[in-house]
């Protein structure tokens, strides 16, 4: 009895001196927390807002991703996100393989999100610089993902393509993909799914591979190459160009061909400098990768691509990465699509390609635009009405030297309504293209400038697909030659697949429409989408195919895509200030 009665006076006593103190400690605690949880709370508000009137000087995407944070950090009562250390590796690392999209890791500040995971801010100023850096990083590496870095309007006024944009239920993915550390899983799924940027990310990995390995020495010019058994010194550098890219198979190598001997006596030199049929037939599968003249010849142009350093090739595949997000999502199951730079057409259907074939584009001073179209009828025996573009730079100049310009042309005169008017009673001299009367019309036949058949789809830019006569010039390599329309080398094969009914509309029935000489528009009974796209990189199985730059676009492109204006002025914005908070003495 006296031992409990001593416990109780025992603990009655350290109750009596102990517990004020210990409250007052957990009070000055308390105050201590919700003090700092305060502070953070303000600088949190106030980094949001700096970094809200900065967004307007950047793009309209970025203020979508302020937005996105101040919901975020609004859902969370303005508190820090970032407590996971392990979210926060796995955030480093999906910033980190963004390099494989084509995309700049600095973009997501992940020097100073590095930083802080190795030392971590103690301070409530920079632990809120920290965590509203990660959240950015995260939040813009989504967008781009999904739409591209570049706005491609900021690039080209004519781009009509709508830029895929957030899901409905974004700021709850996005809370989740941050608290639940899912963001890897969701970049995944906002890249691209088309196999044509799958396949394209992995040529930029295979090609950084090369470049890590030391690349290739430029091939120097030298003399025309084009016979197989031909000697040239330069034959071992240009099969180590060729082996390295996958032009030239490892079983067509040994040593004795990889290098240049010693001694040039006859023996090895032809071994080693000849150029053999293996040779021969890499080299026309490089200048195909390339859109060259196929013909196995290492001149001028051959050698200059061989010439061009592979971080070269990097940055337009970078580039062209960047293009497919900007478009990929926008493709349905049924289209056809015109590569400019490639000169070629392609119709696909059901998501498989049924057809390609070979296009003329425009000029580099009449450009074909990058814009979407529908296909939505096909005329046969078309007539040209010359467009006014053409009227005054062309065709009224050409008219006031010589009026035989029309008959040579086979261009009748109409008036707005429709009727021939005398050549002789127009006065030629008083136009100049604006305020015309009348207009040219040519008419149809296997002279006129549309062929046989045209594919009509309304546009502002009044560019179409068609037929042509100038049949030989599909044969060169470089087809940039029209006004800006897109000439087709097999359109009656394009004819059938539109129309999309063997039974009623099959080659016979294409072929008779042309042969009765008469123009008639044909509906088709589905609208069909139509791309005119601007590819400079693109895969092919498992290659990689590069084209020349026609209208000088990728410099513009790569500029934008290396920009760090934009991360600056995040990183500036979030700067950290004292805040407006006073901790109590």
């Amino acid at each position: 009895m006296r031992s409990i009665v001593r416990f109780w006076l025992v603990v009655f006593s350290f109750l009596h001196v102990a517990t004020p103190a210990a409250l007052h400690a957990a009070e000055n605690d308390n105050e201590v927390a919700v003090t700092r949880l305060t502070i953070v709370g303000e600088q949190l508000k106030e980094s949001l807002d700096r970094l809200q009137r900065s967004a307007g000087s950047i793009s309209p995407a970025r203020s979508v991703i302020v937005g996105q944070m101040q919901r975020f950090y609004d859902s969370l009562e303005y508190r820090i996100a970032w407590t996971n250390r392990k979210a926060i590796a796995r955030l480093i690392e999906v910033i980190r393989q963004s390099a494989d999209d084509g995309l700049n890791p600095s973009d997501y500040h992940l020097e100073e999100i590095r930083a802080a995971y190795d030392n971590p801010p103690t301070s409530p100023a920079l632990q809120v610089r920290a965590d509203l850096l990660m959240t950015d990083g995260l939040f813009t590496l989504l967008s781009h993902m999904r739409a591209g870095k570049v706005v491609p309007k900021s690039l080209d006024s004519n781009w009509n393509l709508p830029l895929s944009g957030p899901a409905k239920n974004s700021d709850a993915m996005l809370k989740s993909a941050v608290m639940d550390a899912k963001f890897p899983e969701m970049i995944a799924s906002l890249r691209p799914s088309t196999q044509d940027y799958r396949l394209l990310r992995q040529g930029l990995v295979e090609y950084r591979k090369i470049a890590a390995a030391g690349g290739w020495k430029p091939v120097p010019s030298g003399p025309r190459v084009g016979d197989v058994g031909q000697i040239d010194e330069r034959m071992p550098l240009i099969r180590k160009r060729l082996f390295v890219t996958g032009d030239l198979a490892e079983n067509s190598l040994n040593a004795s061909t990889l290098s240049a001997p010693a001694v040039a006596d006859s023996v090895v030199a032809r071994q080693a400098f000849v150029y053999t049929p293996e040779l021969y037939e890499a080299v026309k599968a490089f200048q195909r990768r390339h859109g060259l003249e196929v013909d196995g010849i290492i001149g001028t142009e051959t050698a200059g691509a061989m010439a061009v350093p592979v971080e070269e090739w990097i940055d337009q595949i970078r580039i062209n990465l960047e293009r497919y997000r900007w478009y990929s999502s926008s493709l349905g199951s049924t289209y056809v699509m015109v590569n400019i730079p490639s000169f070629s057409v392609e119709f696909v259907r059901d998501g498989s390609i049924r057809w390609k074939s070979r296009v003329i584009v425009g000029k580099p001073n009449l450009q074909t635009p990058v814009f979407k179209a529908e296909i939505q009828s096909v005329i046969f025996n078309p007539r040209w009405v010359i467009p006014s573009g053409i009227l005054a730079k062309e065709a009224l100049p050409a008219i006031k030297k010589n009026i035989n310009y029309l008959s040579r042309h086979q261009l009748t005169v109409v008036n707005n309504q429709g009727k021939p008017v005398d050549p002789s009673s127009v006065n030629w001299s008083a136009y100049q293209g604006r305020g015309f009367p009348y207009r040219l019309v040519q008419a149809s036949g296997d002279n006129g400038a549309l062929g046989r058949i045209k594919f009509n789809m309304p546009n502002r830019f009044t560019v179409y697909m068609h037929d042509t006569p100038t049949k030989s010039l599909f044969e060169r390599s470089y087809r940039a030659f029209s006004h800006g329309c897109v000439r087709v080398q097999n359109p009656n094969e394009l004819g059938v697949l539109v129309f999309n009914d063997p039974v009623k509309w099959d080659m016979n029935r294409i072929e008779e429409m042309i042969d009765t000489g008469k123009t008639r528009t044909i509906n088709l009974p589905e609208r069909i989408p139509v791309y005119f796209m601007y590819q400079t990189a693109f895969p092919d199985g498992d290659n990689i195919d590069f084209r020349y730059d026609v209208y000088d676009r990728d410099p513009d492109l790569q500029k934008a895509l290396d920009s760090t204006r934009e991360r600056a002025i995040v990183e500036e914005a979030l700067r950290p200030v004292m805040s407006s908070v006073v901790t109590k003495p």
